[in-house]
């Protein structure tokens, strides 16, 4: 049998495996160590590394994300009160019309009792663009006093037709009942689990409310005056505050760690009912917040900012 040349057997040994990517040799004098990585090997490893990097990266972003989104309750409660203070001097504003009028009915009667047609007329410094003889006219007195009569009933009109509305906006829930990010709407939506306070069946289901997610511990607030007609555990709620605003408004805050008010109590807007917990039904910490109208859960979502945008009708 014909031996193949030395050489060509060389050759074709030195040739790459495509199996392998690459491998790594120690020679010493007694022995050989030899370590061979194949293609498929580094592929995987190169796929894993990508995975990861990417879930990472996507994390990452979204704690950006989160954070910028994420609101201290500082922060809140100091907007809250800034709207609150602004409120009160819109109201003080309008209210004051009837006590400047007032002034005024005061001032006409002392003058009028200083300028008695049957005695000596005193004098008095005309007013700039009067002579002497005009500012003396009790004609023109009298026609001031009906003008501030007049003006007095109206503005009793106006505070008489303000006074309820004013009444009806502070039970009317105006402003976001803690600091966080939005971690779940109204409205359909894939359930964790089924509740008994949501309606459907299975994965879907109906979502009564909204949740505000942060950090254990997070004040709560009430949304609007009322009065607090529960306080403590509900089922799925867990510890739960509701508070009746009017005969057909009422709110309810869920999953609640610990409680600050009890039933019957008399509350403002503002007002610090518990903290954010994770009690009852709960896959995290968070607020589940609702609005009821006439027993029925409503989208709380167009309450949030309206005390925020009818005060910059006012600026």
């Amino acid at each position: 049998m014909i031996r193949k040349p030395i050489t060509r057997r060389a050759i074709r040994h030195s040739r790459p495996d495509r199996e392998k990517f690459f491998t790594l040799m120690l020679v010493f004098s007694h022995r050989t160590f030899r370590w061979s990585i194949r293609l498929k090997s580094v592929l995987w490893t190169t796929g894993v590394l990508l995975a990861v990097y990417m879930v990472a990266m996507t994390g990452s972003a979204y704690g950006l994300w989160a954070s910028k989104r994420l609101m201290s309750f500082t922060q809140l409660q100091r907007e809250t009160v800034s709207q609150q203070w602004q409120f009160k001097q819109s109201l003080e504003q309008a209210q004051g019309l009837e006590k400047e009028i007032s002034t005024l009915r005061d001032q006409l009667s002392e003058l009028l009792k200083q300028i008695d047609p049957k005695q000596p007329v005193p004098t008095l410094p005309p007013m700039p663009g009067q002579n002497e003889g005009e500012s003396r006219n009790p004609n023109k007195i009298s026609r001031l006093r009906l003008d501030l009569e007049r003006t007095s009933e109206q503005a009793k009109l106006i505070r008489a037709r303000m006074d309820p509305i004013i009444g009806r906006w502070n039970h009317t829930p105006s402003i976001l009942p803690t600091a966080g990010y939005l971690s779940s709407g109204f409205g359909l939506r894939i359930s964790p689990f089924s509740r008994n306070n949501e309606k459907g069946e299975g994965p879907v289901g109906f979502h009564s409310g909204l949740d505000i997610t942060n950090s254990l511990g997070t004040p709560i607030q009430a949304t609007a005056d009322g009065v607090v007609t529960h306080a403590g555990w509900m089922d799925q709620y867990g510890n739960c505050v509701v508070i009746r605003h009017s005969d057909d408004l009422e709110t309810l805050y869920a999953h609640m760690s610990h409680l600050e008010v009890i039933p019957g109590l008399h509350i403002s807007r503002g007002h610090i009912l518990g903290e954010m917990g994770q009690s009852g039904q709960a896959t995290g910490v968070h607020l589940h917040y609702e609005v009821r109208r006439n027993g029925r859960p409503v989208n709380p979502k167009p309450y949030l900012r309206l005390q925020k945008q009818w005060l910059s009708t006012l600026s």
